[in-house]
């Protein structure tokens, strides 16, 4: 006769164990899921002792493997739950520092912008290779070249770039890059004011970018000064 193998201790746990998610779970979460967990390994484990055929009585043996593979077990559902409230700190950290950006600058990926009020343009192009010719050019609502910018022989990477002071309106970007003739794989920044954060279903962080809109935390690639 031999003893239940020990991973049948996961569906003898209740559904509503697995419906608390760990960020909301007590810190004593760990404690408690192991002592139940030992206590229906015991209850088990008391049943085929009481239950024995006394003629075949159970190999001494058998105990010490289950107790074993049990720790086993135990052990990895508690680094598990040590592992989500960990990961669950750091989210919030991030929250809280990204909160710290509101009403300062930041440097995103955008095609367009829109301005409230007169002021000078800052982006960036980035480069995903080497081009000799570079060229930016910045169109207004009405589809009218308003300022240009040109670079000669560049390697991959950014290129700052700062425009005259354009008035409040809609204004779209073109980049074109290329070596040899040969078109190199571009992307414009514009550098604007944080105006709230944003936390979506998704749970990825959101930032309101004023004149460009919603982009995630992540695409952004300069922290500057308070705008």
């Amino acid at each position: 006769m031999s003893l239940p193998q020990v991973s049948g201790l996961d569906t003898a746990r209740s559904a509503s164990q697995y419906s608390a998610t760990p960020d909301i779970a007590s810190n004593n979460a760990p404690a408690s899921q192991g002592v139940q967990l030992r206590n229906e390994f015991l209850q088990m484990m008391v049943a085929q002792i009481q239950n024995q055929d006394p003629t075949n009585p159970l190999d001494g043996a058998q105990y010490v493997t289950q107790l074993a593979q049990f720790s086993m077990v135990e052990g990895v559902e508690g680094l598990k739950v040590l592992q989500q409230k960990s990961i669950n700190m750091m989210d919030t950290q991030q929250v809280l520092q990204s909160t710290d950006l509101i009403d300062k600058e930041v440097m995103v990926p955008s095609q367009t912008l829109t301005q409230k009020e007169e002021k000078a343009i800052r982006g960036q192009v980035e480069l995903a290779g080497a081009a000799d010719t570079v060229e930016l050019k910045v169109y207004d609502k009405h589809g009218t070249l308003v300022a240009t910018k040109s670079w000669g022989e560049s390697k991959a990477g950014a290129l700052d770039y700062a425009l005259p002071t354009l008035p409040a309106g809609e204004y779209s970007f073109e980049v074109k890059a290329s070596l040899a003739g040969v078109a190199t794989t571009s992307k414009n920044y514009v550098a604007s004011q944080v105006e709230r954060v944003n936390l979506p279903g998704t749970g990825e962080i959101m930032l309101q970018v004023a004149g460009v809109g919603e982009v995630p935390l992540f695409s952004a690639v300069q922290f500057g000064k308070s705008a």
